[in-house]
């Protein structure tokens, strides 16, 4: 999963066969005694779940946002920032379609691009101007609630 995540932040989709890897790897396990294999374990929070999150064509705007994020977010940064920073904006409104088109608290994929990005995000945004500090924040606290406290950060006034 690690490596299919890594390649699809380099190429639109490009980690599908290293997901497809760890799907037999799944269904492979499912007569595993150990917890985190099943689909009815852990609150769809597993293996099984980010898997099968993964390769959902119903999700496939999330590895689409995982690449735009990345490859015309992030690396456009080191020599134009705010182009960047609003391809990350772009990347952070697809995700937001997502959830509005499956609010679905048990999405594990969008937990775990959030829990990877959210310091790495308010980081973003620390000299973003204050209109774009506010729909980012708006954007994050509808979508990541359990970060809301740290995006919150993002538009707080840093002259204190």
């Amino acid at each position: 999963i690690v490596i299919g995540l890594d390649y699809d932040s380099f190429s639109p989709k490009g980690g599908t066969e290293f997901f497809k890897k760890a799907e037999k790897i799944v269904n492979n396990a499912q007569m595993a005694p150990e917890r985190g294999w099943k689909s009815y374990e852990s609150s769809r929070r597993n293996r099984y779940w980010l898997v099968e999150n993964l390769l959902n064509p119903k999700y496939a705007p999330v590895r689409t946002a995982i690449y735009n994020y990345h490859r015309l977010g992030l690396d456009q940064m080191s020599n134009k920032v705010a182009e960047g920073r609003d391809e990350v904006t772009n990347s952070l409104l697809s995700l937001q379609k997502v959830y509005r088109d499956k609010p679905d608290p048990n999405l594990f994929l969008l937990k775990v691009f959030f829990d990877a990005k959210n310091d790495e995000i308010v980081n973003i945004y620390s000299e973003a101007y204050s209109t774009e500090k506010q729909r980012v924040y708006q954007i994050l606290a509808e979508i990541d609630q359990a970060n809301e406290p740290k995006y919150k950060k993002i538009t707080e006034d840093k002259k204190k």
